[in-house]
């Protein structure tokens, strides 16, 4: 096993470890509450029970109270301490431990003060930090079998609750004590007695000592932290074995006391190590581990030629989100990204997602992509989108169910975040009106009226349900399928021809009308009508893409053509010198020819006349005699001018031939030569007539340039423009191709209503298995997975916080759900993610690690301490790293952002238009945290409130980090902005950094009649936004370490800033806050904010007085 597989294994253990060392504080004293009370008992009181307080309380007939007791209460800070000097403290971690007030277990109680044994639960978290500091083997003692002694304890019996945590001997403790509460509950009954605070402490003191829990941390003042919530009286069971034996399988729902990941994380390191998982799951694990992986910036220009080729027509998906604008350059950059890597292969994809940058319209995006694409496999199948009949048995009955073909397999959307809000916004604003134009719902209805009445807001179509914890799956259930239609209605012999849930119906009745052979209503289009709309709308779309695509090859096919005319003119340039040079070649070779023959002919010339001559001198040969008397003398001079002559013949003869052939030579050349010359010709006649036809083509295409650009216009890329322009542009996206493209994603969802109601009977007996899943009935995987593939046919988006998942999907296997969404992934801790993920075939997730961090319970200083036990670096620690963080590692796109702790950071593929804040927020914000990486996209706001500024507070008097004088300033700025400015409670956000500066705020709103839950802490603003921030800066003014705290990193300041639209007004000391890292900016781009008291206050009294002179100090 290499190095890199120890290490990620080490991870699992380590997680493990953190989540069962993680404690839940006790909740908050609420006694007020008329539905929901919560209790504090001290020692000496009542239970609620028996106190006539809480029962006089009007309830509703056939209701009964249940209460759920926080006990064996302790300090956080003095276990933390504990644990640290146990294990050794990471030395890297400063001393900073966590405040306030756990518990050992919790446990309920019926109507009489009988205990729940079922409800018993212990703490994980006291047990996990007792075995530590009790053993001598640390954090190995966590998984050593049998450590407590339960010798003394009663047997659990088989009727008790599975406890099932992986961690042996905390189960075996749990079942024992829960015995021995049974035990308890049985003889309170016999003895017609009930528990009271007496009883809650036995059973406390019983715990500690089981746990070996030290009782130096315990808190002696309070016995127990009720909870109370009213439910249904049970029906009377008369036999009372049978009463004890219903009594003992009761369990308070969604108890807290223990994490929701422990069997999660058990499992998945065993899937781990046996090599299973998919590609999203394994990136995300071994982020850390790879190197020397290569990444490309962005914003480099390597980076921008990447992102323009990404942008081109061929690689958006057919169908996008309805909206009055598109999407800007890194926004469809994104989602291309997504699409190309991931609709048909598994992955992980990381968006970094500044604030006001536009996350959730680029899930819209894909979402819009999914269901379309489903739709298309739709088309396709036909009558085969269903496969063979199956059953699942149900006590006595079979509920028959229908398989899917395997394409449309995992096409399940699923949005999740650790954030309650992040997941209730986005399934809110998908299906709400606002999140598309207003003609949309008269081009379409996909269930518009069903949305409206689950969401109980208007609603354009059935796009999401929030689920996850049990009481939304239920009301979804009841909602969606079952409606609340009144049975004399349902026997109704001619019901409404169209789908009316907002009279009552569900889908379930719906469904049963539209079964053959009755058929009582007609679907609201047929198949055949929904399959034409949709491939009618996709010829227009591939028709507007294969025009953009033309248009966005001209640039490069001029580019071409201009090289081929380079081309031309060279040829050109060079087959002219040619023809030239092989004129003047062939004039030098005739001239020379003509010589040649005048040569030719005077040697022929000369070679007549000496034949002349040597024939005269033939003729004058001397005869006999002349040559008898001469004595041979003249025979012999005529022989030897006769061989001269010959001689002379010969040579003039072997002249003429060789000239005769140099001459046939010279006219073969010349032949050669012309026919050179007439093919350089007829060759330069080709190269004119194709340079002729370049020139053309290259006209034609530049005219086909300016036309496909002057149409564009905006939408024309640019690649030149400035950093601002171009993110602000929406390269390709002109309106013609954005609608093409928002008509096929509503013909899509015209092809899913089609498909549910021309199938009726297939489809019911489907979505009744999701609602049997839903309502947490047990299925095999493979009819959990049909289940949510079936359920995603009519909602295509369902969402779910993280710690409902191993509910919910807990008989789902690996990769069963299509795309997982994660939402504000910057504040989810790894671990809480890594199941979702495991789930999930193809991960999306969108966050920013430059807002707020990831909240974990356990302190640093022993999740540090932890952390050196396992060997585990802090670029794993939960309390240090997001899921966004590691999911970032794994992307080869992106860009680095500047990190006060290693200089600079590598995100995931940036979205960078910034359309929330007017300035100076927005200047504030991109400078402390994102390095100009944002670009300002939104026109400033027209308001009457003062300017943005600092409104100088030196403070005198403090509590802790609450500075009195801050909270006088605080009230002074609201009565002015409210009577000067009609600010109302909607506009403003009140905040601090600090949570007992934001008690007293919270205070000082609802006093003034501001909205408390618009009031509190940096860390509630997340995700959220207002027309007005007022930042209370407070910090204790005899110590630095709380502001130095607050500017540690850019993320408290950045969110504070990035929520307020258009004015931010910051009260506190400045002198002392802008010696701060960041606070220092923000000090530079506020000016001094100056408020009048308004004559119209009518507090006559001042806030000091008040707060000087009253109890709520």
């Amino acid at each position: 096993m290499n190095e890199s597989s120890i290490k990620t294994e080490n991870v699992f253990l380590f997680w493990r470890a953190i989540e069962a060392l993680t404690p839940q504080d006790i909740d908050k004293e609420n006694a007020r509450d008329k539905l929901n009370p919560v209790y504090k008992v001290g020692a000496g009181s009542m239970l609620p029970w028996d106190d006539p307080e809480h029962t006089r309380k009007d309830i509703a007939p056939g209701k009964v109270w249940r209460y759920s007791a926080q006990a064996g209460v302790y300090h956080l800070s003095e276990i933390s301490k504990m644990l640290e000097d146990k294990i050794g403290a990471h030395e890297a971690v400063p001393e900073e431990r966590k405040s306030g007030k756990c518990r050992l277990f919790d446990i309920g109680f019926n109507e009489e003060g009988i205990p729940q044994p079922a409800t018993f639960m212990l703490s994980l978290s006291a047990w996990s930090a007792a075995q530590i500091l009790r053993h001598d083997r640390g954090v190995y003692a966590l998984h050593a079998p049998l450590c407590s002694d339960v010798s003394d304890l009663p047997a659990p019996n088989d009727s008790l609750p599975l406890v099932d945590s992986g961690f042996y001997d905390f189960d075996n403790l749990t079942l024992h004590l829960m015995q021995w509460v049974d035990n308890e509950a049985y003889r309170l009954q016999e003895e017609g007695q009930k528990a009271d605070t007496g009883w809650l402490k036995t059973l406390e003191k019983l715990v500690i000592a089981k746990l070996y829990f030290p009782e130096e941390a315990m808190d002696t003042t309070i016995v127990s932290v009720v909870k109370c919530s009213l439910t249904r009286k049970a029906k009377v069971i008369q036999e009372d074995s049978a009463k004890k034996d219903n009594k003992k399988k009761e369990a308070v729902p969604d108890d807290l006391i223990n994490s929701f990941f422990i069997q999660e994380l058990r499992k998945l390191d065993a899937e781990w190590r046996q090599g299973g998982g998919g590609a999203g799951f394994k990136d995300f694990i071994m982020a850390i581990t790879r190197d020397n992986q290569q990444r490309l910036d962005i914003r480099t220009e390597e980076g921008l030629d990447f992102a323009f080729e990404k942008l081109l027509p061929t690689q958006p998906p057919a169908g996008s989100w309805p909206s009055k604008y598109p999407l800007a350059f890194s926004q469809q950059l994104a989602v291309n990204e997504i699409w190309t890597r991931n609709h048909t292969e598994p992955g992980i994809f990381a968006v970094n997602g500044p604030p006001g940058t536009g996350k959730t319209t680029l899930l819209r995006d894909v979402v819009a992509a999914v269901v379309t694409d489903r739709a298309s496999k739709l088309v396709k199948l036909g009558d085969s989108a269903f496969k063979a009949k199956d059953s699942l048995k149900y006590n006595d009955r079979l509920i028959p169910y229908y398989s899917l073909h395997p394409s449309l397999a995992g096409s399940a959307i699923v949005i999740a975040s650790s954030n309650n809000g992040a997941v209730e916004n986005i399934s809110l604003e998908l299906p709400g009106m606002e999140a598309v134009p207003e003609d949309v719902s008269d081009r379409s209805d996909y269930f518009g009226g069903l949305a409206t009445v689950i969401l109980n807001r208007p609603a354009w179509g059935l796009l999401a349900a929030r689920l996850g914890n049990k009481s939304n799956r239920e009301q979804f259930v009841n909602t969606l399928w079952w409606g609340n239609l009144q049975k004399s209605e349902k026997g109704d012999e001619a019901p409404p021809e169209k789908f009316s849930p907002e009279r009552g119906e569900g889908l379930k009745y719906h469904l049963n009308l539209l079964r053959p052979p009755r058929k009582v209503r007609e679907p609201a289009l047929t198949w055949t009508e929904a399959v034409t709309r949709f491939e009618q709308a996709q010829a227009v779309e591939e028709a507007e893409r294969q025009q953009l695509v033309t248009s966005s090859g001209l640039t490069h096919k001029i580019e071409w053509l201009e090289e081929q005319r380079r081309v031309w003119e060279e040829r050109k340039q060079t087959a002219t010198l040619q023809i030239e040079e092989c004129r003047n070649a062939l004039q030098a070779l005739s001239d020379r020819l003509a010589a040649m023959e005048m040569t030719l002919t005077l040697s022929s010339g000369e070679r007549d006349e000496l034949d002349q001559r040597i024939h005269q001198h033939e003729k004058n040969k001397p005869g006999l005699l002349a040559n008898l008397f001469s004595l041979g003398r003249i025979s012999k001079a005529w022989w030897d001018r006769y061989q001269r002559l010959t001689d002379e013949s010969d040579a003039l003869r072997a002249t003429l031939t060789q000239q005769r052939q140099e001459l046939q030579l010279a006219q073969s050349e010349k032949h050669n030569a012309d026919n050179e010359l007439r093919s350089l010709e007829r060759e330069l006649t080709q190269v004119i007539s194709n340079g002729q036809a370049v020139c053309k083509e290259q006209e034609q295409n530049n005219t086909l340039l300016k036309q496909a650009i002057s149409d564009l216009g905006a939408s024309w890329p640019e690649r030149n423009a400035t950093d601002e322009q171009r993110e602000l542009s929406a390269p390709w996206l002109h309106e013609r191709w954005r609608k093409a493209r928002e008509d096929v994603f509503i013909a899509a969802l015209d092809v899913h209503r089609a498909f549910i109601e021309n199938n009726p009977v297939k489809i019911a007996a489907n979505i009744g298995l999701a609602m049997d899943w839903l309502k947490g009935r047990k299925l095999t995987e493979k009819q959990a997975g049909l289940a949510l593939d079936s359920l995603s046919l009519v909602v295509p988006v369902i969402s779910s916080t993280f710690a409902s998942m191993p509910r919910m999907f807990r008989d789902t296997g690996q990769e069963a759900i299509g795309w997982l969404l994660i939402d504000e992934a910057g504040q989810a801790q790894p671990q809480h993610a890594i199941g979702a993920i495991w789930r999930a075939k193809r991960t999306v997730l969108v966050g920013d690690p430059k807002q707020l961090e990831p909240v974990s319970g356990i302190p640093s200083t022993v999740e540090g301490a932890v952390g050196k036990h396992y060997k585990i670096p802090s670029c794993w620690w939960p309390g240090k790293v997001s899921a966004q963080i590691l999911a970032d590692q794994t992307m080869d796109v992106g860009t680095y952002l500047p990190d006060p702790e290693s200089e600079q950071i590598w995100v995931g593929c940036p979205l960078r238009v910034h359309r929330r804040c007017d300035d100076p927020m927005f200047s504030i914000s991109n400078h402390i945290a994102y390095d100009g990486l944002m670009v300002h996209g939104k026109k400033p706001g027209l308001v009457d409130f003062p300017e943005s500024g600092w409104l100088d507070v030196k403070g005198r008097t403090c509590e802790g980090n609450w500075v009195v004088e801050e909270g006088a300033a605080v009230e002074k700025l609201l009565l002015a902005l409210r009577h000067q400015y009609s600010l109302t409670p909607d506009d403003v956000f009140l905040i601090s950094p600090f949570k007992d500066c934001a008690k007293q705020l919270n205070r000082i709103a609802k006093r003034l009649g501001f909205r408390m839950d618009r009031t509190g802490t940096v860390h509630k603003t997340q995700g959220k936004e207002a027309t007005v921030v007022i930042l209370v800066l407070g910090g204790n003014i005899k110590s630095q370490g709380a502001k130095a705290w607050a500017a540690e990193k850019p993320n408290l300041l950045n969110v504070a800033v990035s929520r307020a639209k258009q004015r931010i007004y910051v009260i506190g000391e400045r002198a002392l806050w802008e010696k701060q890292p960041y606070f220092s900016t923000l000090s530079r781009a506020l000016g001094r904010l100056d408020v009048p008291v308004s004559n119209s206050n009518p507090r006559a009294m001042s806030y000091m007085e008040e707060y000087l002179t009253t109890e709520w100090r």
